[in-house]
């Protein structure tokens, strides 16, 4: 047995050893995980010179002055999209986002 524990560890490529065990730095990088994608199509509103900043793990999209303050956000709740403004009031509803 190899000084490492592990039986080919003597026959392994530096380099393929170095891919297989990344450091928490690297994988902080590039995490290994999926990106999601979320189609936001039906979210028709943005607040005149807003920058849109989605979160697909939420399904929500969110709003930014162009000084970089939050302006509200945007969510998808059934068949109606939300959207409120920055002090979490809903300020309008779009109930049939679909049939624009």
């Amino acid at each position: 047995m190899a000084e490492g524990g592990h039986a080919d560890a003597g026959n392994e490529d530096p380099g393929e050893a170095s891919q297989r065990h990344a450091t928490m730095h690297q994988l902080s990088k590039k995490p290994p995980l999926p990106t999601l994608h979320m189609d936001y199509s039906q979210y028709r509103f943005i607040p005149k010179g807003d920058r849109v900043k989605e979160q697909p793990d939420v399904n929500r999209l969110l709003f930014w002055t162009p000084t970089g303050e939050p302006d509200g956000y945007a969510e998808k709740r059934g068949t109606a999209v939300l959207y409120y403004d920055r002090t979490g009031k809903a300020v309008r509803v779009d109930t049939n986002p679909y049939n624009r």
